[in-house]
């Protein structure tokens, strides 16, 4: 899993808004469901690889289902499904 990361990490073009928007979706799981930030990061990783999709990608892809859809383009399509699947109908207010 960490070797996954680390990859990851190469990858990534930005690493400090990818840095920022992992917060951000880690902040959206706390709130979600009251949990701690490790197990919002680790539902977060875990989701990454149940989906193959990159952590990154898919915490971007968090962002914009959270925000409802107010930034369409912040996210790939695979990610934003994936996002969808995990987190989307649930939190609706």
């Amino acid at each position: 899993m960490s070797e996954d990361l680390a990859s990851q990490e190469k990858l990534s073009p930005n690493p400090g808004e990818d840095g920022r928007v992992v917060d951000t979706a880690v902040g959206i799981l706390v709130g979600w469901r009251r949990c701690s930030t490790h197990a919002a990061f680790d539902e977060l990783i875990a989701a990454s690889e149940r989906h193959r999709i990159p952590m990154f990608a898919l915490a971007s892809a968090l962002v914009t289902v959270a925000s409802r859809g107010a930034n369409p383009q912040a996210a790939g399509t695979a990610a934003r499904l994936a996002a969808e699947r995990e987190w989307g109908k649930n939190h609706w207010l």
